[in-house]
């Protein structure tokens, strides 16, 4: 393989300047940029980006740092997240994050690898981390965080708007008592719960929130609210439906705050008779791709999952290139209508 001094040798230059023509830095006359470049065509070089990250402390890389891997919900977002970052020339690497020490431990891995940034994605990290990261000259973009950061970037989805439209949907169908079962809303006081559920308060409270508005504003009763864990726990969701049907007005609607839950809930409601939705509307929220396989599809609040990894990418970038402010951007759900209501 050539090397630089290769290069050099051929340009008749120094490797001083081969090496301000790769890294574009410092001046260099417009012929011999032309003849070194020539000779990199020629020679075939190659420029080793480890050691040139070393000592740039720049890899021209991104992380996406998640809770749980497999959960599809991050699916979308990783493929917008690579796509831009590799139109820009950037390699990704996704990180899972699923204990409160693997989080430590990545972010002391991404301070040693001199990644040029990370965009952190459910997780319960702290102020302080975050600020480690943007000391070691890592820009940062938050998505879906228990702890907000006005200061630092962030790209969002408009949850409360979410709970909204699932309640506005279900209203316009003619239901005025609606169910909802949420997330946890705070720290819950149970054995073995994995990492996630030890926060992601904020999401479920702000759907939460949105939902209840509306049913305020109709004048109709928003008392009938059912704690989830989890995605879609089973024995928390056939809870929830018994106290569903021993309300003395039962509901004819049920919002679920995310799709799994959605469909654990049809599970259960099926196997109690229950047709859906002649005699229970059923609206999910995420907008999952296994909701359309299923039958019925399944009416749910969907998210720009793509666009939103895209976006975050595309923030990143910017910041890291052409040092731009901190931005907060916020993008609108929709309601993606299926068989369930």
């Amino acid at each position: 393989m050539a090397t630089m001094d290769d290069v050099a040798r051929r340009a008749n230059v120094s490797r001083m300047t081969v090496s301000r023509v790769i890294n574009n830095s410092g001046y260099v006359k417009e012929e011999t940029r032309q003849r070194i470049n020539e000779a990199i065509e020629e020679l075939k070089f190659k420029p080793n980006m480890f050691a040139k990250g070393l000592v740039t402390r720049k890899s021209r890389s991104i992380a996406y740092v998640m809770v749980n891997i497999s959960n599809p919900y991050h699916n979308m977002v990783s493929k917008g997240f690579e796509a831009e970052a590799f139109e820009h020339g950037y390699t990704t690497m996704m990180c899972d994050a699923h204990t409160e020490s693997r989080v430590t431990d990545y972010i002391k891995m991404l301070q040693e690898r001199c990644i040029d940034g990370v965009l952190l994605h459910h997780l319960a990290i702290t102020e302080n981390q975050v600020r480690e990261l943007e000391g070691a000259g890592i820009h940062c973009v938050m998505m879906d965080n228990e702890t907000e950061l006005e200061d630092v970037s962030s790209v969002n989805t408009d949850n409360e708007q979410g709970g909204r439209l699932a309640a506005e949907h279900l209203l316009s169908k003619g239901h005025t008592r609606i169910a909802c079962i949420h997330g946890a809303l705070y720290p819950m006081k149970r054995e073995a719960l994995t990492y996630e559920e030890t926060f992601q308060f904020n999401i479920w409270k702000k759907r939460t929130n949105g939902f209840r508005s509306v049913m305020r504003e109709a004048g109709l009763p928003d008392h009938y609210l059912y704690p989830g864990r989890g995605f879609g726990d089973a024995a928390l969701t056939n809870l929830a439906i018994e106290q569903i049907f021993a309300e003395k007005e039962r509901p004819t609607a049920l919002y679920c705050e995310n799709d799994f839950r959605a469909m654990t809930a049809i599970g259960v409601l099926q196997e109690r008779g229950i047709r859906i939705p002649e005699d229970m509307a059923v609206v999910g929220h995420d907008g999952l791709e296994f909701c359309r396989i299923v039958h019925p599809h399944l009416t749910t609040i969907a998210q720009p999952r793509y666009q939103l990894g895209k976006t975050a990418a595309e923030t990143l970038v910017q910041c890291i290139e052409q040092k731009k402010q901190k931005v907060n951007l916020v993008l609108p759900p929709w309601l993606q209508e299926g068989e369930t209501t």
